[in-house]
């Protein structure tokens, strides 16, 4: 959802903190759809072929995927608006024994290159992620939105949560990605119901204004140059944000709702976002106990990389 992996490797003790404002040990009415968080990230690599396919395979009743545009203008999977270089590599040429990997401070843009390009030069997926140790690790090419929707076909109950990657320094503009996505997804012609969610309200709205679509907005935000997320999440624990805040920010942003990172996600706020009529959503519960608690949670949807652990799926 956000630019780094905190919840699996800082969660638990930013968690630890937040026991009296929540954290998911509140017990509460609901039942939320589960969402695998980049497909599932905890068992493949995110926003991957094989990923998509395990998905769909178990039968997962909604899953997350980050899109980004190519320079032609495709939409891809990707979490980042650039190639990870702690993900992908260069494609593996004749007479090498392994790929050449990318230097680690590098950031290729994503939009400064064709699909044909990515695909001809560049494999993601092999290397592994440190944050997900027990998930296979597949080397493959980036996986297209168009991919993606020739997969879904079949699989109708399925819910597509589009977490658009825009960004004004380094994407396309939000008409651009509204165009480009919802021109896609209408010719597909898919029973599936979908939303999109975005750190920004003004993608949001360039959504809307082309056609009725659920929209969430994803709080906190973290600016593309914070080396974690949690840090991010350090700055917003050092102050109280109540629920009238998250409706403000919500109604601001022109959402339908907001999906809140569950450490600073309160049970008594997120009652009373969803009073108000707005949906909810938290991002992302990883252990088996934060996920029994929090399919006691009054939410719309319950975002995890590990779906198979949550006794809501």
């Amino acid at each position: 959802m956000t630019n780094t992996r905190w919840n699996r490797r800082g969660g638990a003790l930013a968690c630890a903190l937040l026991l009296a404002t929540g954290c998911g040990l509140v017990d509460a009415p609901g039942e939320p759809r589960v969402v695998a968080h980049r497909v599932g990230a905890g068992n493949y690599p995110e926003n991957s072929r094989s990923a998509v396919s395990a998905a769909l395979h178990e039968g997962y009743p909604a899953i997350e995927v980050d899109v980004v545009l190519t320079k032609d203008r495709i939409p891809i999977l990707s979490h980042d608006a650039w190639i990870d270089a702690e993900l992908c590599t260069y494609t593996l040429v004749e007479g090498e024994l392994e790929p050449r990997r990318l230097s680690e401070d590098s950031r290729l843009l994503i939009k400064d290159f064709t699909l044909e390009e990515l695909w001809r030069d560049y494999r993601c997926g092999g290397l592994g992620d440190a944050a997900t140790p027990g998930a296979f690790k597949v080397a493959d090419r980036y996986f297209t939105f168009d991919e993606l929707l020739s997969a879904l076909k079949g699989h109708p109950d399925v819910v597509v949560q589009l977490d658009v990657k825009e960004h004004p320094d380094f994407t396309e503009p939000p008409e651009v990605f509204a165009e480009e996505i919802l021109g896609r997804w209408n010719a597909a012609a898919l029973p599936n119901r979908f939303f999109v969610t975005s750190i920004r309200g003004e993608l949001l709205k360039a959504f809307q204004a082309r056609q009725d679509v659920e929209t969430l907005l994803i709080w906190p935000a973290f600016g593309a140059d914070d080396n974690t997320t949690l840090v991010g999440l350090t700055k917003e624990l050092q102050r109280t944000v109540g629920a009238q805040e998250l409706i403000q920010l919500t109604r601001d942003a022109g959402a339908d709702g907001i999906a809140v990172a569950y450490p600073v996600a309160a049970r008594p706020a997120m009652e009373a976002v969803r009073k108000a009529g707005l949906k909810t959503a938290v991002w992302t519960a990883n252990t088996e106990g934060q996920l029994a608690a929090y399919c006691r949670w009054p939410l719309d949807y319950l975002i995890t990389d590990y779906v198979e652990r949550a006794p809501c799926r």
